[in-house]
């Protein structure tokens, strides 16, 4: 990750190009995940629960224009 500053630039631009980095890197995700024991469960859980919210509202989807 490397973000090019020029000395004319501001402090608040030059953070928003660093935070807009890591972002996309996805720095942040890998730092809670390494800071966090987080269980194989649990993100099989995650994965489930949005599963269930799609589906959940495509079923509603369903209802609703059936008629």
């Amino acid at each position: 990750m490397s973000v090019i500053v020029n000395d004319e630039m501001s402090i608040d631009l030059a953070l928003r190009l660093l935070w807009r980095e890591a972002t996309r890197e996805g720095v942040i995700k890998k730092l809670q995940e390494n800071r966090f024991f987080v269980p194989k469960t649990a993100k099989e859980h995650d994965k489930r629960k949005v599963y269930v919210k799609m589906k959940k509202r495509r079923r509603a989807f369903a209802r609703r224009h059936s008629n």
